[in-house]
């Protein structure tokens, strides 16, 4: 994956490092000063604070597409055991990014951002009903669920709840975060 050029990726880490110490706000001096580049070279690169913020939710979405992808799966495994190991993935992910706690809580005010996060949400929607159709014709899911509605409502829960995880203090270890999820996905899918 080829790299940012030098200024945008200066201020791409430095506006992820401002939302996380400022819970979700950046303020723009501080970003060009821990940058160290004028506002100027924001414009350029990202057109706007908003352009640069849909690029924050970006990276962060495609990073966690590649977190989560079917290639970081065991290959031999029955459906259950892959799609536990895919939430376990899901749950490191955000546990790990000091950012997913805010992209998780923030609410998006900006459509740009809210378009974005719908798209994506959208995709991991789509993405998990094709899986759930998957386990229906391996006989693992009741062929009685509507795989579109149980993907959107296992994609929505694992958010919902992932962000409830990450409120608590002290935050649980990975391993029983994802037992959680996983009992309650289990049983919104009727797996035995």
């Amino acid at each position: 994956m080829a790299r940012a050029p030098i200024g945008r990726q200066q201020l791409l880490d430095a506006a992820r490092e401002e939302l996380v110490r400022g819970n979700g706000v950046m303020e723009l001096a501080a970003l060009t000063r821990r940058a160290g580049l004028s506002t100027g070279a924001l414009y350029h690169h990202f057109g706007s604070k908003n352009g640069l913020l849909a690029a924050i939710y970006d990276d962060f979405y495609q990073a966690l597409g590649r977190a989560i992808a079917d290639a970081n799966l065991p290959r031999d495994a029955d459906w259950a055991s892959r799609e536990r190991e895919r939430t376990r993935l899901f749950v490191a992910h955000h546990f790990t990014d000091p950012l997913a706690a805010i992209v998780l809580n923030r609410t998006a005010g900006d459509p740009q951002l809210t378009d974005l996060e719908a798209v994506y949400l959208q995709a991991m929607s789509t993405n998990a009903a094709d899986n759930i159709r998957s386990g229906q014709r391996a006989g693992d899911i009741p062929a009685i669920l509507d795989a579109d509605s149980a993907g959107a409502f296992v994609i929505g829960g694992l958010r919902h709840g992932i962000a409830q995880q990450l409120r608590l203090s002290p935050r649980p270890p990975v391993d029983q975060a994802t037992e959680r999820l996983w009992n309650l996905t289990a049983g919104a899918l009727g797996l035995t």
